[in-house]
């Protein structure tokens, strides 16, 4: 048994919850995967999964094991990037996670321009809807959101900011009324996140400066997509990014409300890991995703 691969197959296994996931992900067979695993479990004396038909479990034991085993990992990891000098080079795969929203209207069309600037680079990039992905957990280098995740492991960049909209249809408005005030909204039926429903507020600028608005609504959603899908079928009043709404403001569909108000923006970040050393490819693309995007947002 290869000690060093049957550790990263587990750790694999771990971070996507079934043996397939992580045959998919490193190119192996479930059987091979299951072996690897079980090997490693004879190795040590002890079971790390209790296996079902359904869905696996870590023992007690599997759940240090596990800890350690990405703890050490990283430290492999930094180890072969600084030894080789992939903190100062750019080349390898990179394994990216993108919002949705960002991937379909920014980052896909600047992906060629990166790998024709580095040749000896490759991409793997996974699209989601999820606002908190498991960087670490999943492997991956880099993720672009709407959001920072606070989290000390990693490193979280503003990239820039894109201008968001408080906006709803004519239909929506016909009915309902048109609001005047941010602080109107509290009558209305608005379309949030499951942060702004939990914080209850939208923030806005007065001319007396900053303030928050109380906001409520029937739905809320992890979603930016859907948030915009709902408020565009006239369920009520979204807050959305100009990367979005842009199209559908100017053909007439979405009706821009309270924008003297300067509705606030939706910061964009890349996060990553953070380690002693920083692979040159990570370093690249996130000073290349700085430079391209920063002119870009508004």
């Amino acid at each position: 048994m290869n000690l060093l691969v049957a550790m990263k197959v587990f750790d694999r296994t771990c971070a996507l919850g079934s043996l397939s996931a992580a045959a998919r992900d490193l190119n192996m067979s479930t059987t091979a995967v299951s072996r690897l695993i079980k090997e490693l479990e004879d190795d040590l004396g002890v079971r790390l999964i209790n296996r079902t038909t359904r869905r696996l479990g870590l023992t007690e034991a599997g759940r240090e094991y596990s800890e350690r085993t990405r703890i050490l990992l990283n430290e492999i990891a930094e180890l072969q990037d600084s030894t080789r000098g992939l903190h100062s080079a750019t080349r390898g795969l990179l394994r990216i996670s993108c919002s949705n929203v960002l991937a379909q209207t920014r980052i896909t069309k600047l992906l060629p321009k990166f790998l024709n600037e580095n040749p000896q680079a490759s991409i793997e990039f996974n699209l989601t809807s999820r606002y908190v992905v498991g960087i670490v957990e999943e492997g991956y280098d880099v993720a672009i959101r709407f959001e920072a995740q606070t989290d000390s492991a990693l490193i979280a960049r503003q990239l820039g900011q894109v201008r968001n909209y408080v906006c709803a249809t004519p239909a929506y408005l016909e009915r309902h009324g048109r609001p005047k005030h941010p602080q109107e909204l509290a009558a209305h039926s608005c379309v949030l996140s499951n942060f702004a429903r939990r914080i209850g507020t939208w923030p806005f600028v007065g001319e007396d400066g900053p303030f928050n608005a109380a906001v409520g609504g029937r739905v809320s959603t992890n979603s930016v997509e859907a948030a915009y899908q709902m408020t565009l079928a006239g369920f009520g009043i979204g807050n959305l990014p100009s990367l979005l709404v842009d199209r559908a403001i100017a053909a007439g569909e979405l009706v821009v409300l309270l924008d003297e108000f300067r509705p606030g923006s939706s910061p964009i970040y890349a996060v990553y890991p953070h380690r002693t050393y920083v692979a040159g490819k990570v370093r690249a693309f996130v000073e290349f995703l700085a430079r391209e995007l920063s002119p870009d947002l508004v």
